[in-house]
């Protein structure tokens, strides 16, 4: 495992790419709770609908024990202007640095299709397609500020907000 000085490299590339700004984060600074899946199931109209979203994403459990086997993670704030793919962008490019355990997570629902394959069980574009950070029950609201990031509740949907993304790096 190289040092984290040598993986600081990535977050100039998230910049590069689009994101607005990116940190280089310990693994275990990633906050999982139960309560984060809950607010899919009883609030999300995608519940049930996208095979990235709960049921059918990890666990906060399977979340927390695929955390224990990395060291770092690349969280990154994008406006919703950028490109939605950035996440699986910088999984690849991560992954050809030699990293080839390097896992995005998307900020958003998956909305490649017009309609999710959920009635055959498997997803048709798996070489795009991550699951939300909050459909495996990442908190990002705790894993911003536990990272000095300032993110609050939006009031409305006309104020300007970040969506904020990760990639896992072993």
């Amino acid at each position: 495992m190289k040092e984290k000085g040598d993986l600081e490299r990535f977050c100039e590339l998230a910049i590069q790419l689009g994101a607005a700004d990116a940190k280089l984060i310990r693994a275990d600074q990633v906050v999982v709770k139960n309560w984060v899946r809950w607010k899919c199931r009883f609030g999300c109209p995608d519940y049930g609908k996208v095979l990235m979203c709960p049921p059918y994403s990890p666990t906060p459990e399977e979340t927390l024990a695929l955390l224990k086997e990395y060291e770092y993670t690349l969280l990154f704030r994008s406006k919703p202007s950028t490109p939605k793919n950035l996440a699986v962008e910088l999984e690849k490019r991560i992954f050809l640095e030699g990293y080839y355990a390097a896992l995005a997570f998307a900020n958003d629902s998956c909305h490649l299709c017009k309609e999710c394959n959920v009635q055959k069980g498997y997803c048709i574009r798996p070489a795009e397609a991550r699951p939300a950070m909050e459909s495996c029950g990442i908190s990002v609201f705790e894993t911003a500020k536990n990272v000095g990031y300032r993110i609050e509740v939006l009031k409305s949907k006309e104020q300007d907000f970040m969506g904020y993304d990760l990639v896992l790096i072993c």
